[in-house]
């Protein structure tokens, strides 16, 4: 199956793994995160070093920890994403919770995510 430019872009995204080279190659500089609230570092994040910064510090709490794509759409410069967040705790316990992601990818790079997902598996495997 064929995907396009901007899911090739959200793919690389999640396959980053919380790898920063990989996630600055996609993510524009001036990109903005809305992360529900009740997420480990929720809330608006704006601008690519904000965003590693403020909220990609919650990887710390955990072993291991993915997006995994179920479905994907597009719609113009829009790529929504349905799938699940796995992972484990550095207390060893093990997370699933479903999300759904709304990207917008421009020349080439993420400019925005809107997340929403399911925050009280993470917060119970988390002990909050």
């Amino acid at each position: 199956m064929y995907d396009s430019a901007q899911i090739d872009v959200v793919r690389r995204f999640y396959g980053a793994k919380g790898d920063l080279d990989v996630i600055r190659s996609v993510v524009a500089e001036d990109a903005r995160w809305d992360i529900a609230e009740g997420f480990p570092n929720g809330g608006v994040h704006q601008g690519l070093d904000r965003i590693i910064g403020d909220f990609f510090p919650f990887l710390a709490d955990f072993e291991e920890f993915r997006c995994v794509g179920d479905a994907f759409f597009e719609d113009g410069d829009h790529v929504i994403v349905l799938g699940r967040y796995l992972g484990t705790t550095t207390g060893g316990k093990a997370v699933s919770s479903r999300f759904a992601h709304v990207f917008t990818v421009r020349a080439g790079k993420i400019s925005q995510l809107r997340q929403t997902s399911d925050t009280l598996p993470i917060a119970r495997a988390l002990d909050r």
